[in-house]
């Protein structure tokens, strides 16, 4: 059963992906991420940050939930509160012009120097809301730079942290292969 705070992976065959792909030495798999307010509702940035129905948005996509081990219940509650602070924005589209300059330059400088807090991907969105809830930060990385891969490589760096409940869908080699 998902739980507040579990993060949401979905592959998407985005423009995104396949720019990050080109960029990076780790694969990239996942173009979009949000975090369950419950085991039936989900945040994240579409064209607008929203609620959304968990089952819906998965559907027959590839997709892997993961969850915080650590996260108490008090947290849990801050995101319950937090999160909803930004519900009705615009998605951010100038933090993804940011991001690509960033994956350019193999820096997080562009989009750190962008901390405007209504101006939310769906990865700075989950990297917000774990950030105000409990303090943490994604692959070392400020959350107006966190991307989707931050998360998940934060993830496969620190198992004693992340319980993976389940991977739907994609197959590839283990990490560090």
């Amino acid at each position: 059963m998902i739980e507040t705070g579990d993060i949401i992976f979905a592959a998407r065959k985005s423009i995104i992906v396949k720019f990050m792909s080109l960029f990076q030495s780790d694969p990239v798999y996942w173009g979009h991420v949000m975090v369950a307010k419950d085991d039936k509702t989900a945040w994240e940035a579409n064209w607008t940050l929203q609620e959304t129905d968990i089952g819906s948005e998965l559907g027959s996509k590839n997709y892997k939930i993961i969850r915080k081990l650590d996260l108490t219940e008090k947290q849990k509650e801050t995101m319950r509160k937090e999160a909803v602070k930004l519900l009705g924005l615009r998605y951010g589209v100038w933090r993804i012009v940011l991001q690509m300059l960033d994956h350019i330059f193999h820096t997080n400088w562009f989009t750190s120097k962008e901390e405007h807090e209504n101006i939310q991907v769906c990865s700075s969105y989950v990297a917000w809301v774990y950030y105000k809830s409990c303090g943490y930060r994604f692959n070392n990385c400020g959350w107006a730079s966190c991307d989707p891969d931050d998360i998940e490589d934060d993830q496969l760096d620190h198992p004693e942290t992340w319980e993976v409940l389940i991977e739907k869908g994609i197959r590839r080699k283990s990490y560090g292969d």
